[in-house]
């Protein structure tokens, strides 16, 4: 009790506003506005947003300031104090006033005498809101110290997934009149394929896309995903409770049809996404706009060191202007990798294959399936075999296979002598990067353990129980474990990063909890507060790193719990169905008067579209940037707080750099939008908006007064007009009027005597 009681007074002491607080002569405070100004220490933000959790303004003049509720004692001082700090008073509710104060003026607000009680805005967090605030969207969307605001218009946002709803009124503008789909592929389906392409079916126009409704009516993971990304929120409960983070981008979907069987998981496959990738990309390119891919998806096949034909081939695919998002995995608290660096003298590694039942698991079920792919070091072979255990007693054995070529196709009796236990081992000396592989694929019809023994002399070995792979529905998920013996080894939940994301050029996208409770559509509250608190992380977001020791996942976003649209084809959703926990609202359209739904999305399938709307938002405002830039700026501005701890300069396995932080981002892809060297000064040059229809602005910082050249091109090199620009040392700002320029596609070039700078630009 001692400890604690010295505890809370160290707390009391360090607070910069206790002596205030004993003074009678000036406000109360209310506790977010102590926590604010401990926050700050005093030290005001030199104007700008800085304090995440407070109600910021910004004024006609461009001042930036707090919003706050005060009681007032004495009116006349009260107002000459307000005035000499330039605070603004809205509405005067008797003695209760609004006021907008600068946020350079903070401190001294709290000071003035003739005020009684100051309570600094404290907001209320809808849903979605929850997700933009703690990423700061919030902050882009009303263009707070930006060129302007930022909505993702003129940037694609692909999303490859399943059980998209094409009517759903998320998917048009903020409105409901203007429809954003522009295509959808749908792959494992017949039709008419796209240009380039051998099968599936595309859907170019409205007609077609609000006629067929959906891709598959059984699924809602798609809807939920680009709701997130980009949905407007047209037909939720408030015009922003459910609106997504680009939400006037364009969208694209690719369609990977997936029904509730287990063979149907096969045919969502790696070159799938590879094709989907490819086809958002090049309707991008078609319509001259960036384009940012989402891809909640993930597995664990493969060496996870960025090497697989499929990290390669999005490597290839991306480029300045075309950005993949994927999710990094909801393993984070699955035992399912296992290591091990073997010697002379340790040479031997057990480990059971614990397979528990999940939520879909049929009573009786023995589709017990799973299987371990063991990858180790160059040149350095190990070899693996398979036993069963009854109750701890030893049974049957497999032999011992190596890492050479080929397939060894076994069974083993179980010790009842009436089940059996299916195993392939499927070996490699050599894979595409050079590491012996060992993939044994087991499926356990008996009620006896599964023991996993890896041998070897020499060489580290990384292990994954890949246990999703053979279906979603009746299955049970596989484990590493003890299985009760001393002598064996438990898995671990390290590198449990999706190995499909682990390419150079992917933003690996974790998850946290940005809000944990809400009220489903029957009124009834539903909490994961005991699961998590607000803040940290979740759970279940897989960690890092990479076999290759890279740090992973690269940034961590919302994905507890977010609200969003859903499939109005999926009957699970609806406030009768299986899943109407989930659903938040429903909205009658008023033209067709179907019902539509949204509802609660959680997992990193939700974080990943939060980054890549923010992405496509940095896209808007810089348009060739390349993936190196994106994810290097995501790093850069990360956000670090209480919950995440101290993150070194490399990041951590957890966390990545931090919490994803828009505004800052933004900020930033803005600043480089024209960032160059003179003479190895670096200058920055804004060109916004763009696209325009009447005028640029150009802004410029630079070192000294000189006379530049403002010349505007189009697309052939052409110069359509130019004029001379005297700027002066600091921040410069130039209207171009294109006013008479046919729409399309130009480029601004600013030039002074020692280099110069291309930014492209579109004309509408």
């Amino acid at each position: 009790m001692k400890k604690l009681y010295l505890l809370l007074v160290t707390a009391w002491l360090t607070n910069p506003v206790t002596a205030q607080d004993l003074n009678p002569n000036t406000p109360g405070l209310s506790p977010h506005t102590r926590k604010y100004l401990y926050e700050t220490g005093k030290e005001q933000p030199a104007g700008e947003i800085q304090r995440e959790g407070y109600i910021y303004k910004r004024l006609p003049d461009g001042r930036v300031t707090i919003a706050s509720l005060a009681k007032i004692g004495n009116v006349s001082a009260a107002q000459e104090a307000l005035d000499q700090i330039g605070a603004v008073v809205g509405t005067r509710a008797g003695n209760i006033w609004t006021i907008l104060v600068p946020v350079d003026q903070v401190v001294a607000y709290t000071r003035i005498p003739g005020i009684s009680y100051i309570q600094l805005d404290e907001p209320v967090f809808p849903y979605m809101d929850a997700a933009r605030r703690t990423t700061r969207t919030d902050s882009v969307h009303m263009g707070y110290d930006l060129p302007q605001a930022f909505t993702g218009k003129d940037v694609v946002m692909g999303v490859i997934d399943f059980g998209f709803d094409y009517n759903h009124p998320t998917f048009f503008d903020t409105l409901g009149n203007e429809y954003r789909i522009k295509r959808s592929w749908e792959l494992n389906t017949t039709g008419t394929p796209p240009a380039g392409f051998a099968y599936g079916h595309e859907l170019t126009d409205a007609a077609s896309l609000q006629a067929q409704g959906t891709d598959n009516n059984v699924q809602t993971h798609g809807t939920g995903v680009a709701g997130i990304a980009a949905g407007s929120g047209y037909g939720g409960t408030t015009a922003t409770r459910c609106r997504g983070v680009a939400y006037e981008s364009e969208l694209v979907f690719v369609g990977v049809r997936r029904e509730l069987i287990a063979e149907q998981w096969r045919q969502g496959g790696f070159s799938d996404f590879v094709d989907g990738i490819n086809y958002i990309f090049n309707y991008a390119d078609a319509v001259e706009k960036p384009a940012v891919v989402n891809i909640s998806w993930g597995s664990h096949s493969g060496p996870h060191d960025g090497s697989t034909l499929f990290n390669e081939a999005c490597d290839s695919l991306s480029d300045a202007g075309k950005i993949i998002i994927m999710s990094a995995g909801n393993d984070g608290t699955d035992s399912i990798h296992l290591q091990k660096t073997f010697t002379a003298t340790d040479t031997v590694v057990h480990t059971f294959l614990k397979f528990i039942p999940t939520a879909t698991t049929s009573p009786g079920n023995d589709y017990k399936r799973t299987w371990v792919d063991i990858w180790g070091e160059p040149g350095k072979a190990f070899c693996a075999s398979l036993s069963l255990y009854d109750n701890g007693v030893a049974g049957n054995h497999t032999d011992v296979l190596c890492t050479v070529d080929g397939i060894k196709d076994t069974f083993l009796i179980s010790a009842n002598g009436l089940d059996t236990c299916f195993i392939e081992f499927i070996g490699s000396p050599s894979e595409f990067n050079g590491k012996p592989r060992l993939t044994v694929v087991v499926h356990n019809k008996t009620d006896d353990d599964a023991c996993v023994s890896v041998t070897g002399t020499d060489g580290l070995v990384h292990m994954w129980n890949e246990y999703y792979f053979y279906g979603y529905i009746d299955r049970y998920s596989s484990i590493f474990s003890k299985g009760g013996q001393s002598w064996a080894t438990s898995g671990d939940n390290t590198h449990t990063v999706s190995d499909m994301g682990s390419a150079g050029s992917v933003l690996l996208v974790g998850a946290y909890a940005s809000k944990t409770g809400y009220r489903d559509v029957n009124n009834f509250p539903r909490s994961y507060s005991g699961y998590v608190t607000v803040g940290n992380i979740a759970p279940f977001s897989s960690r890092g790193p990479m076999a290759d020791g890279r740090i992973k996942p690269d940034i961590a976003a919302p994905g507890l719990t977010l609200a969003t649209a859903v499939n109005s084809h999926d009957l699970a959703y609806t406030p009768t169905g299986s899943s109407n926990s989930n659903v938040i609202s429903e909205f009658t359209h008023p033209v067709s008067g179907k019902k539509y739904y949204f509802g609660e999305f959680i997992g990193t399938s939700a974080s990943a579209p939060v980054a890549s709307g923010i992405v496509a938002l940095m896209l808007q405002a810089n348009p060739r940037l390349t993936p190196e830039e994106v994810i290097g700026i995501i790093k850069e501005t990360a956000i670090t707080d209480a919950n995440t701890g101290t993150i070194p300069a490399t990041g951590n396995n957890t966390w990545g750099h931090g919490k994803i932080n828009a505004y800052a981002a933004v900020k930033r892809a803005a600043q480089q939008n024209g960032v160059y060297t003179f003479s190895g000064e670096k200058l920055d040059c804004v060109l916004y908006p763009n696209p325009a229809s009447g005028f640029f602005t150009i802004e410029y910082t630079g070192h000294r007064a000189e006379q530049l050249q403002l010349i505007i091109q189009d697309i052939t090199g052409r110069v359509v007009t130019g004029t001379s620009w005297q700027v002066h040392p600091g921040m410069n700002r130039e209207q171009v009027d294109v006013s008479s320029l046919p729409a399309g596609t130009y480029i601004a070039r600013i030039a002074s005597k020692s280099g110069s700078v291309h930014i492209k630009m579109s004309v509408e």
